[in-house]
């Protein structure tokens, strides 16, 4: 072999050896049993199945059937939601059912040992299945079945709660799963008197109010709204929360309101339940007076949504109280266009509110947002009743249930039960079956653990919350779970906060945050800007009306869910507030000369604001005496539009420049947009002096001609007397007739 072809063939044999190298590392890693192949490409990042995250990559459920409540004869039937978050696929693997035969004794006990991952002792397998491989970002539920008398308590005659559990295993990974069991054994139980509280509200908004395409939307047959009130069926003891901000979006459209919204709103009136009203937009009062407010805020104004051709004839009242008057008509026959003299009455805003609410005086913050310095401003502001969270309570320090009530001065909390309300949520928000079955095992549990507490029976509230959607899917089957369970009775709100209160329950403050709080300050500053802004419109209203709805709305308990991104929903509304109060400015000026002595400068303003037509002040003030101005200068300027304001000035002796500083004002003297200057360079001595060469030159003029009219005459006169001396003859002289005759013989000659 040639010495120049030897490097090549190394470079042969290296690559090969790499190769061989690489083949036998591939071979030699273990994939592990249960484990699908999966490759990673070239320089790409694929994580292990560890997971890259504080998230487990590998996480299971477990939840009995039938509510997870079982009968003696009944078999175990139990699904297993295995769940995989990793960025690999996991081969098939198997899940193992276990009881854990010792009885839990307490609400407190059953919380611990479901929070718990520790190994249970003497835990018993009472099943298994076969998991299927899991691709990454997938889940599958597996069900076990065991028969009736593989149970450790099937003999058992009493009612107890049992811990359940699984053991789920693919590949390397293994999970486990906790939930509950009620075994049911007819026994006669001490059932708990349960009060239900539910929010009839919207998706979060700032909008102010619903749109018409919203509105349809919502009350069609499987809508949001729709499918609260379908739920309620059967369940005339749920006090139901009513945003009056519903029912103010669909009377504002007046006969434009969607047929589903007003048959909607009907249904709503017919319902037997006990009513009281949220704020409007369910606004936040508690963080309103966190931010410093005396009192939470309520609507000013909502003409501004009213469209007069909407309200002929007049739409028929629905749902609202004896004392409101219904809106009267001038007409008794339709008008698609109101003409003069057929001119509609509008509802006012209290008519737009109102309804035939059973109970006044209700407030209800969000959970776990209540200070002890909150309830005197809202008993101040015609609140005497405020439901809170437990969690904003010692409840759970007391080692039992506690009932629903807490006295505080001039008025009473009612406290919902924070475990069982958050478990009634997560049912009636389940996507699934197996879902629905795991929250409301942990119901059942509750409440049979309830039951066997000392004393008489609980009387406890469950609060259902705002968050989107606040009733999912299963609302209706989750209350005809809770309401007909053995351990269970249906109680209304005024029933359950009846009830005696329990020794040592005290309210634990839990201020909302101070970002939270802030933002709420920023949005209450933005609306008084506004406020003041909104004195130039003919009807100040038409703005007040619309940003204090935007407000509550933007405030609504609804924000608080952590889902909801309430922070750009605040900047966007910042963002509103600044085009609004910028939509009225002065147009900058360049420099302006000014040579007389007075005189108007003119000056354009304009008006971005679409529908409103503005009033306007125009000051000036100039920078030096140069300059004087008299009076402001006042303008209406249309929607839409510019206008020029001129501003009278005099000007005084001496040129030079003079900064005129121009702001804007309103008719009552607010200050609208910020100020701006123009230059001013003042040439009034020109005039005098123009003045003064004008007249000196018609002095010289005048001088002049009368002097040569003075010398014109002199000449004359000498002249005359020259010819007078020659006339006579004397001395020889020639006098004219001789000095022409001479002139006559000179020519002869």
């Amino acid at each position: 072999m040639s010495a120049p072809a030897r490097p090549s063939l190394l470079r042969r044999l290296r690559g090969l050896a790499a190769a061989a190298a690489a083949v036998l590392a591939l071979a030699l890693v273990p994939a592990g049993p249960g484990f699908a192949s999966v490759a990673p490409a070239p320089s790409t990042h694929v994580s292990t199945a560890a997971g890259d995250s504080d998230d487990p990559p590998l996480s299971a459920t477990v939840a009995a059937e039938k509510a997870g409540v079982l009968a003696p004869g009944e078999p175990l039937t139990v699904s297993i939601t295995v769940t995989n978050s990793s960025d690999l696929a996991y081969g098939s693997g198997t899940a193992v059912l276990w009881v854990d035969p010792t009885a839990q004794k307490s609400r407190s006990s059953l919380d611990s040992w479901l929070a718990s991952t520790d190994a249970v002792d003497k835990s018993l397998t009472v099943g298994s299945a076969p998991v299927p491989t899991l691709e990454s970002g997938s889940s599958t539920i597996v069900t076990v079945t065991v028969p009736a008398g593989s149970l450790p308590f099937a003999t058992d005659p009493s009612q107890s709660v049992f811990g359940i559990g699984a053991s789920v295993s693919m590949g390397t990974s293994t999970t486990n799963a906790r939930g509950s069991l009620v075994w049911n054994a007819g026994a006669t139980a001490k059932p708990s008197s349960v009060g239900v509280v539910m929010p009839i509200v919207s998706p979060s908004t700032s909008e102010g109010l619903i749109s018409a395409a919203d509105l349809a939307t919502y009350t069609a047959p499987n809508g949001v709204l729709t499918r609260e009130l379908d739920g309620l069926v059967r369940h005339s003891t749920v006090a139901i929360g009513l945003d009056p901000m519903i029912i103010a979006s669909i009377r504002v459209l007046g006969n434009a309101a969607p047929a589903s919204a007003s048959e909607w709103l009907f249904r709503l009136s017919l319902l037997p339940n006990e009513t009281f009203s949220l704020g409007f937009g369910d606004a936040d009062v508690v963080g309103q007076l966190q931010s410093g407010l005396a009192k939470p805020l309520t609507p000013i104004s909502l003409g501004y949504a009213l469209d007069p051709k909407n309200f002929t004839p007049s739409p028929s009242p629905v749902g609202e109280p004896a004392d409101v008057a219904p809106t009267p008509t001038k007409s008794p026959t339709p008008s698609p266009t109101p003409t003069a003299g057929n001119t509609p009455v509008l509802p006012t805003l209290d008519e737009l509110v109102s309804w035939d609410f059973s109970l006044q005086g209700i407030a209800w913050p969000g959970d776990d947002t209540v200070r002890a310095a909150d309830l005197a401003p809202l008993r101040a502001a015609g609140f005497s009743t405020t439901l809170i969270s437990g969690g904003n309570t010692n409840a759970a320090s007391l080692g039992g249930t506690s009932n629903a009530v807490l006295p505080s001065d001039g008025g009473k909390l009612g406290v919902a039960d924070a475990s069982l309300s958050a478990a009634i949520r997560q049912a009636a928000s389940a996507p699934s079956d197996a879902s629905w079955n795991g929250a409301m095992s942990k119901v059942n549990a509750q409440l049979e653990l309830a039951s066997q507490e000392e004393g008489p029976g609980k009387h406890v509230l469950v609060a259902f919350d705002r968050s989107w959607p606040s009733s999912g899917t299963q609302l209706q089957r989750t209350l005809d779970s809770l309401l007909n369970s053995p351990w269970s009775t249906p109680a209304t709100l005024p029933e359950t906060l009846s009830a005696p209160s329990t020794s040592g329950l005290a309210l634990v403050d839990a201020p909302e945050s101070q970002s939270r709080v802030s933002a709420i300050r920023s949005l209450t500053d933005d609306e008084g800007r506004l406020d003041q802004f909104a004195t130039i419109l003919d009807d100040p209203t038409t703005l007040t009306g619309a940003s204090r709805s935007q407000l509550l709305t933007l405030l609504a308990v609804s924000w608080q869910n952590p889902h909801a991104d309430w922070a750009a929903a605040v900047t966007k509304s910042h963002e509103t507030t600044n085009d609004t109060l910028n939509a009225v400015t002065i147009v900058p000026t360049e420099n302006v000369n000014l040579v007389s002595a007075q005189g108007s400068i003119p000056f354009t303003v304009v008006n971005e604001l679409p529908n409103e037509a503005v009033n306007l002040v125009l000051r000036a003030s100039p920078s030096n005496s140069r300059l004087e101005i008299d009076q402001d200068t006042s303008k209406r300027v249309p929607a839409n539009s510019r206008a020029t304001m001129l501003v009278p000035v005099k000007a005084k002796l001496g040129n030079g420049q003079v900064t005129l500083t121009l702001t804007l004002y309103g008719p009552t003297g607010v200050q609208i947009g910020p100020q701006s200057t123009a230059k001013v360079d003042v040439h009034a001595d020109w005039e005098g002096i123009g003045a003064l060469i004008f007249g000196i030159l018609l002095v010289l003029l005048f001088g002049f001609g009368i002097v040569r009219n003075i010398l014109r005459r002199r000449d004359q006169r000498k002249h005359d007397l020259d010819e007078t001396d020659g006339s006579d003859g004397t001395d020889g002289a020639a006098g004219p007739d001789g000095a022409a005759a001479d002139t006559e013989d000179a020519q002869r000659g």
